[in-house]
């Protein structure tokens, strides 16, 4: 399966690296470039491209991870994106100044679902720190990745796809916006 990621941070690597060793094919993006992520990639090996953001939107199921202020700008630029299954993963709630925008306006989820109004939304929430992942992978416990979205079937893809990343996905429902 080809996994494009739009967008890099730690859970968008650790999505990257897990994908690559899983055997797919990871097309890396990141819309304020992607020199500083040469090296990161090559230690990933050779299912890690970096590729321009219209090449990442080209995957199967695509991962988003833009900061709130560049999200239309970054958007509005992507091929078409009908029927594809995107999963945003901006976390509000462990976000102050993502949380502090949504008390006044829409979420970025929101925002990601106006601005992509025929593609397949699903959030994924990811609570767990770093060590914590560390630590189940060396205990090979599957570390649980919360998701929610309103399309069955790009839930069922999600779904999926993080159990041949070795996660143990957990559907909270749909999403309302």
């Amino acid at each position: 399966m080809r996994i494009g990621i739009i967008g890099t941070g730690f859970i968008t690597l650790d999505f990257a690296h897990r994908a690559a060793e899983s055997g797919h094919e990871v097309l890396i993006s990141n819309p304020r470039g992607t020199n500083t992520l040469k090296e990161i990639a090559q230690k990933m090996g050779k299912n890690v491209k970096l590729v321009s953001t219209h090449e990442a939107a080209e995957a199967e199921i695509i991962i988003l991870f833009i900061p709130r202020e560049d999200l239309e700008v970054s958007i509005v630029s992507l091929p078409d994106m009908t029927g594809k299954t995107v999963l945003h993963t901006n976390n509000p709630i462990f976000n102050l100044k993502s949380f502090l925008s949504t008390v006044s306006g829409q979420s970025s989820c929101d925002i990601v679902t106006s601005l992509l109004p025929d593609a397949h939304i699903v959030k994924i929430f990811n609570t767990i720190q770093p060590p914590v992942i560390a630590e189940n992978k060396k205990n090979q416990e599957r570390p649980k990745i919360f998701y929610a979205g309103d399309n069955r079937r790009a839930k069922n893809n999600v779904k999926v796809f993080l159990e041949t990343l070795n996660f143990s996905g957990v559907d909270l429902a749909s999403y309302v916006n």
